[in-house]
């Protein structure tokens, strides 16, 4: 078995593995409940999908010209998808958007149960 079949079929691999990521966060956009739930999802699959289609491209079509190259975009679409989904829901959070009534526990807040406009900010250390 040589390197190139191996590479092709890891290739291969990876680039399916990643469309499925990717589908698998188009659905928990469409199906899930809130914002918050939403933009993790979207952000973990934004992250981890272009990463496994990235290493799938490189194995596919080698070279050392492109391989610092992947490891670049694979660290700043990482660190980007994260910190996005995040900002994103933080924005959600400051212009009011209701979490779903699941939601428990506000760490932005430090209390119990959704925002409210009389909420006192307090800590239980």
């Amino acid at each position: 078995m040589s390197w190139e079949l191996v590479a092709t079929v890891l290739g291969s691999v990876s680039v399916l593995v990643g469309a499925v990521v990717f589908l698998g966060g188009a659905i928990g956009l469409l199906r899930f409940p809130d914002l918050y739930v939403r933009s993790s999802a979207i952000g973990a699959a934004a992250g981890l999908g272009l990463v496994f289609v990235i290493a799938g491209a490189f194995l596919l079509h080698p070279t050392w010209e492109a391989a610092p190259k992947v490891a670049v975009a694979a660290i700043l679409q990482f660190a980007s998808s994260a910190i996005g989904a995040m900002y994103i829901a933080r924005a959600g959070f400051l212009s009011g958007a209701a979490p779903t009534t699941a939601t428990r526990y506000s760490q932005i807040e430090f209390t119990t149960g959704p925002p409210t406009d009389s909420t006192e900010v307090t800590r239980d250390d």
